[in-house]
């Protein structure tokens, strides 16, 4: 045999001993494990200092009657039914006149409004007049009114107030259905038919 096949050979049994040697230390962990748990079982587990505790045994808990599972209620809310045409556009301008009421003391508003009756002849008296259905009307009749608004809007209190109005959300929808078309027509339609 060359020096090759033996140096195979005492890799091998070397490799057989090694193995052989873990496994004899894994049975003697498992049976050492083995050992202390049954001593543990014989012998009193709770010990304080080497001391054997001697604990009372556990009292029973008290547990809640069970619960009755019943079904969650629901709130339920109903809309309701859209505004005829004709109390939409009631309402929107209510709405409008609402929210002016607001800035009625304001005195740079009030002076828009003087200016604005004067110019208009009293076809136009506040801001609201030029937010309903008929404006392109009166823009055509008054072209003084550019003017107007142009005079009062370099004021900037006046300008802030105009803004503070026009970003209402409430104030921007009732313009949007008093100037749609649409909004008007049902109305004249019942006026025919009475």
């Amino acid at each position: 045999m060359s020096k090759l096949s033996y140096a195979l050979v005492a890799l091998i049994v070397t490799a057989l001993l090694f193995m052989g040697a873990v496994r004899g230390y894994q049975f003697y962990a498992a049976q050492a494990a083995q050992e202390q748990a049954e001593q543990d079982r014989q012998t009193q587990p709770f010990t304080f200092q080497n001391v054997p505790l001697k604990l009372a045994p556990p009292q029973a808990e008290t547990v809640s009657k069970p619960v009755l599972f019943s079904e969650r209620k629901r709130d339920v809310f109903l809309e309701d039914a859209p505004l005829p045409p004709q109390a939409q556009l009631q309402q929107a301008q209510d709405t409008i006149q609402s929210i002016l009421a607001d800035y009625k003391e304001d005195p740079n508003l009030r002076a828009f409004n003087r200016d604005l009756k004067q110019a208009t002849q009293g076809q136009a008296v506040d801001l609201a007049s030029l937010g309903g259905e008929n404006l392109g009307e009166i823009l055509q009749q008054n072209p003084q009114i550019s003017e107007v608004i142009s005079k009062h809007m370099q004021n900037p209190d006046f300008a802030k107030t105009v803004q503070q109005i026009f970003s209402n959300p409430q104030f921007i929808e009732s313009i949007k259905q008093l100037q749609q078309p649409h909004a008007v027509q049902p109305a004249k339609k019942d006026d025919k038919k009475e």
